[in-house]
């Protein structure tokens, strides 16, 4: 376990701090604050991850400093011990600029800032009735190896593991007081992921939203030197309260929540898009050339494969969202059928080429079996679009890549869904429930789309 016996390779820690240091600009902190009603609310602010101290001294700009005693209602966690040591001067200037002497303008500052992960060797019997910052967020593939193995389940809850924004939330709640509060500048996608489900769960219990509203990602950061310059950080950030769930007006569940409409996605007794239709996953058959391959290789193995022509978003007309003439296909076998010698060669000469994760025992199968309702006239939905992207697909034509793939149950002609689905409603909610990615553009999903009210 880390501790200050046993600390963590210094160079973990930089490379977790430079992942993951995007610091608060002044507005955005106050503005919290205000919310907060700090310092009229009584009892201490937390910061769990303090970085190089910007919410703790905008908290203390705020305390009548003239009695010292008052510096003990604000506590900082900083795991680095290069930002600890600048939020500890940050702090000590500040109190020096106002009449403390050196020695004790430094004295407290290490007093409110505490050298050590959070996750690991935070408090244990202090409550709070304030917990107030930016905490972390990277996925835990992103972890450096030290922290993937720090952070294992014995350390931060399985519902938790998948980002460390998730094992701070988690942590946070659980150092509440009953009337507290944890304010917070963070990513969305714990409301918003389809893969949070159990975490919401979990927080839901004990807490619930008493504000939630999106913040200008481009005005509400600024980054350390050695991020690229001008470039906004890679998230969706919302600032959130949270209270005990037993007097919060709106409720944490299993269901996705939308920061930009507050609400669930869809009323219990609401017709969605699954009353009416199918939709699928289509399949991911690996790198262009093994199970994916043009017209010249297809015009060569035709009498020894099946194939079926295949499209992804490429091969769709943007100005009209038609489909073009598809020029690859894909090859289809089965499990209980070894292919021919002639596409055996294939697949052997090409399979070099497929990923790990998509290797099968069985070499002639492709990474995913396709799922697809391919006898039917069906939609193509690209799953990354501005917007519901709505193509027309006759039957035979195999979607691919994770592109959705939407018939009709048989109750609604597919042409009336696709005027569903490119109806103002549908565009607004799919805008206001999906996960956001770069540039304005959504990350929509099955589930998601399965969802979505008509």
């Amino acid at each position: 376990m880390f501790n200050q016996l046993n600390p963590a390779p210094r160079d973990a820690v930089d490379a977790l701090h430079q992942a993951t240091a995007i610091y608060t600009a002044s507005h955005i902190i106050n503005a919290l604050l205000d919310k907060l009603d700090w310092p009229n609310t009584s009892g201490t602010l937390l910061d769990p991850s303090a970085g190089n101290g910007a919410f703790l001294i905008e908290a203390i700009k705020r305390l009548d400093i003239s009695a010292p005693e008052n510096l003990q209602r604000i506590k900082g966690w900083e795991i680095h011990p290069i930002a600890a040591t600048q939020a500890r001067t940050s702090i000590s200037q500040y109190l020096q600029n106002h009449n403390y002497p050196t020695r004790l303008a430094n004295q407290l500052a290490k007093q409110i800032i505490v050298n050590k992960d959070f996750l690991l060797d935070g408090p244990t019997s202090e409550r709070f009735n304030l917990i107030a910052g930016n905490p972390p967020y990277l996925c835990f593939r992103r972890l450096p190896a030290y922290f993937k193995m720090l952070y294992g389940p014995n350390t931060v809850a399985p519902y938790a593991q998948a980002d460390i924004l998730y094992a701070f939330l988690d942590s946070c709640t659980k150092l509440l007081t009953p009337n507290g509060q944890i304010g917070l500048i963070c990513s969305d996608r714990f409301l918003i992921n389809d893969t949070t489900t159990e975490l919401r769960k979990q927080l839901g219990q004990r807490v619930g939203i008493a504000h939630l509203a999106r913040i200008d990602q481009k005005s509400a950061f600024y980054r350390p030197k050695q991020r690229v310059k001008n470039s906004p950080p890679r998230i969706h950030p919302v600032e959130i309260i949270l209270q005990d769930a037993r007097t919060a007006p709106i409720q944490i569940t299993e269901s996705p929540l939308s920061p930009d409409t507050l609400t669930s996605e869809t009323k219990p007794d609401e017709q969605t898009l699954s009353d009416i239709a199918t939709v699928t996953l289509a399949p991911w058959l690996g790198p262009e050339g093994i199970f994916v391959i043009d017209q010249q290789t297809a015009g060569t193995l035709k009498d020894h494969a099946q194939l079926i022509p295949a499209v992804d978003t490429d091969d769709i007309d943007r100005s009209n969202d038609k489909l073009k003439a598809p020029y690859r296909f894909a090859i289809i076998t089965v499990a209980d059928n070894k292919p021919s010698d002639l596409l055996d060669q294939h697949l052997r000469q090409n399979l070099t080429r497929m990923p790990r994760r998509g290797r099968r025992p069985s070499y002639w199968l492709p990474p995913e079996k396709p799922k697809l309702h391919l006898n039917q006239p069906s939609l193509l939905i690209p799953r990354i679009a501005r917007h519901l992207r709505v193509i027309d697909l006759p039957p035979g034509i195999m979607p691919i890549n994770h592109n959705l793939s939407i018939v009709s149950s048989g109750t609604m002609p597919l042409s009336e869904i696709k005027k569903i689905l490119l109806s103002e409603k549908s565009q607004t909610w799919i805008k206001a429930n999906s996960p956001k990615l770069e540039n304005d553009y959504l990350s929509i999903t099955v589930k998601r789309l399965r969802r979505m009210p008509i």
